[in-house]
């Protein structure tokens, strides 16, 4: 049989990406349709004005990586003031501080990454790609779980900055929207038709980019309309790692770099093994412990989107908005980003970077290959997406597991606190011998990332999860 599986955050987005099938499109206008869709009907986790990276494997061939990473503005002349935007501080798991407003904007990537994705390795129109997303704008979509749960706790300090992005949470009588009310966002939809029309350069060269970059300069902001005209996709090989006879791709970002390091320590250890709990952790905690002496992290609003199809086309995209900037242009329908709000990301200020160098990031989407068989696969969950990412991967390889059996069976993380570490975990892992302080979750928790996966083996069969802790969903066609 002819078949496509996509794995997405949400029913609405997943159900997009797939039903271009039926339309004559690959793996890849699916992934990319849905990713589009993501950025309507899962507000809060990404949005258009977003970063985003895809890895893709077209059936016969290697595999390669499209950087839609944000961009430093500056180009224009302009400075933010302040600084990396205004800071506020809310309430999401230990405490957040970052920037937001018109000062946190950076150049986003994720329309130009996808056009270019798509234009080179999907099938269809590229308005036949963006049309599922109008559809969604336009009649509506179930206000998803996760956005009832985490809107509730930004709203307020980030989304009520402007009146375009109220909407994205507010019903009319200005009470927060709840899971399932169905929401139209007319104003996405109508930026969404010009993107169909006159592709992704309307955003940075058109009357779009125009409007939002002169807005953003006007109240504040360094990100102008020659930050936009200047802004390119860019296509270049992925970091390659080798685990089990499987070739692994991954970004080469500082997540991917973590990643590549966590695959190979786990390679290491033997399943079911007594010391196994103490081992993994120890590989973990020394990657991390790595990663964070350079104090780069990454964002919580992000989303994971992955797809393959029977004629062997493998992709997987990561979007992300950071936590958003609060900031809607008025006259568009567009959430920017607040990656230069980011403390995390920039700790010494956004001031480190030159107008036009990529920011960093810890999204990374993988494909792993072995013969005529690929796996898309990736998470969302900001810190922790490369531990996520690698524990699926070690479940599906090292202990043969389903998809879905590997992204829900129990994770653990490690982190750092005043320079000791602490091993956090949910119910079913078993952390014997670990020397390391223990903080056991009462049940399967977001904090764990969401980890969406799809694969495609050499007999034809397709196999995919979409992450419960997440809302996730898997929509075959």
């Amino acid at each position: 049989m002819d078949h496509c599986i996509v794995a997405a955050g949400t029913t609405s987005t997943a159900a997009a990406g797939a039903a271009l099938r039926s339309r004559g499109g690959n793996a890849v206008d699916a992934a990319v349709a849905a990713a589009i869709a993501s950025w309507v009907c899962e507000p809060g986790m990404t949005a258009t004005g977003s970063a985003a990276l895809a890895l893709v494997r077209p059936a016969g061939g290697g595999p390669l990586l499209v950087d839609g990473l944000t961009a430093m503005p500056g180009l224009g002349g302009h400075q933010s003031e302040p600084p990396g935007g205004q800071r506020i501080v809310m309430d999401y798991g230990p405490g957040v501080e970052t920037g937001v407003g018109p000062g946190s904007v950076a150049v986003p990537g994720g329309p130009a990454a996808l056009d270019l994705l798509q234009r080179e390795w999907g099938r269809l129109p590229w308005a036949d790609v963006v049309e599922p997303a109008i559809r969604l704008a336009t009649e509506g979509f179930p206000y998803p779980a996760v956005s009832a749960a985490y809107l509730p706790i930004s709203g307020e300090a980030i989304y009520d900055l402007t009146p375009g992005s109220r909407r994205i949470w507010r019903r009319d009588d200005e009470q927060a929207r709840v899971q399932g009310e169905l929401t139209t966002l007319p104003d996405l939809a109508a930026d969404l038709e010009l993107l169909a029309e006159a592709g992704s350069e309307v955003l940075y060269t058109g009357e779009l980019g125009e409007r939002i970059g002169s807005w953003i300069v006007k109240n504040g902001g360094s990100m102008s309309p020659e930050d936009l005209a200047a802004y390119r996709a860019e296509v270049r090989t992925p970091l390659l790692g080798e685990d089990h006879g499987w070739q692994v791709a991954m970004a080469d970002t500082i997540g991917g770099e973590t990643l590549r390091e966590i695959v190979a320590g786990f390679a290491e250890v033997k399943p079911g093994s007594d010391d196994e709990p103490a081992r993994l952790a120890a590989v973990m905690g020394a990657a991390l412990q790595r990663r964070d002496q350079r104090l780069l992290r990454a964002s919580a609003s992000t989303t994971q989107i992955c797809a393959v199809d029977s004629d062997g086309n493998a992709c997987s995209i990561t979007t992300s908005t950071g936590y958003g900037s609060g900031v809607v242009v008025p006259g568009t329908g567009i959430m920017l980003n607040n990656m230069l709000g980011e403390l995390e990301l920039l700790p010494n200020g956004p001031g480190v970077l030159k107008p036009g160098e990529r920011l960093p990031s810890n999204m990374t989407p993988m494909v792993v290959s072995r013969g005529g068989c690929s796996v898309a696969i990736g998470a969302a969950g900001a810190d922790r997406i490369a531990p996520a990412v690698a524990q699926v991967w070690r479940g599906i390889v090292a202990r043969g597991e389903s998809a879905k059996t590997a992204v829900e069976a129990p994770r653990f993380h490690v982190r750092g606190v005043e320079g000791e570490k602490h091993l956090d975990h949910e119910p079913g892992f078993h952390p014997h011998d670990v020397d390391m302080a223990v903080n056991p979750f009462e049940a399967k928790h977001m904090y764990f990332g969401g980890v969406q996966v799809a694969a495609v083996y050499s007999d034809g069969r397709l196999d995919a999860a979409g992450d419960p802790r997440r809302g996730g969903a898997v929509v075959l066609s």
